[in-house]
């Protein structure tokens, strides 16, 4: 069942963060499972399998919760890193691990400190909304957007399968993401 289909942007996040904050917990214990076995056999495949620093993300406003999956990135010989909004307003990624301690950064989003930069070479993206084509709707702010426009890197998107868009006006700025993962498929759009 999708929420929305062609409605603008900003109606469109509106509605899908109050669909996630109503459907928090029923979210948490019965999609985020399945979404993150399906993200963990991603990883697992080209060209994915090769990337040993993935930027991550810290789950806020009901996001996809993705921390039981961090150790055992770790123990794969991954390093961590977590996002904070840069001076140009793009995003900057600082190493973490499990335990490590975290403080409050722009917008209240926890940020490792110290902050020890690390260039990840893929991105776990959060999505408030997406389409099949791969276009991610997210909170408004441009930051992961300005991050794709900056660098050359693969960023897989993480939402939930009530969340896709049938279609929306992507603006110039937006960059596809090289794949989706939902609780009950993965699309591939690269």
């Amino acid at each position: 069942m999708r929420i929305v289909d062609e409605i603008t942007r900003t109606s469109a996040r509106n509605a899908l963060i109050q669909w996630r904050a109503e459907h928090a917990t029923e979210l948490r214990e019965q999609a985020d499972p399945a979404l993150r076995e399906r993200l963990a056999e991603l990883l697992r495949t080209p060209p994915f399998d090769r990337a040993r620093v993935l930027g991550v993300y810290w789950p806020i406003r009901g996001e996809p919760e993705l921390e039981p999956c961090f150790e055992p990135w770790q123990a794969q010989g991954r390093t961590l890193a977590l996002p904070r909004v840069a001076q140009c307003g793009a995003l900057e990624f600082g190493r973490w691990s499990p335990g490590d301690e975290l403080r409050a950064g722009r917008f209240a989003i926890p940020v490792p400190h110290p902050f020890e930069p690390v260039e990840p070479e893929l991105l776990i993206v959060p999505c408030v909304g997406f389409d099949a084509r791969g276009y991610r709707l997210g909170y408004g702010g441009g930051h992961y957007d300005r991050t794709l426009a900056q660098r050359p890197i693969a960023a897989i998107g993480v939402g939930y399968d009530a969340c896709e868009l049938e279609r929306f006006d992507a603006a110039a700025h937006d960059r596809r993401l090289a794949a989706i993962v939902t609780e009950s498929r993965v699309i591939r759009t690269q």
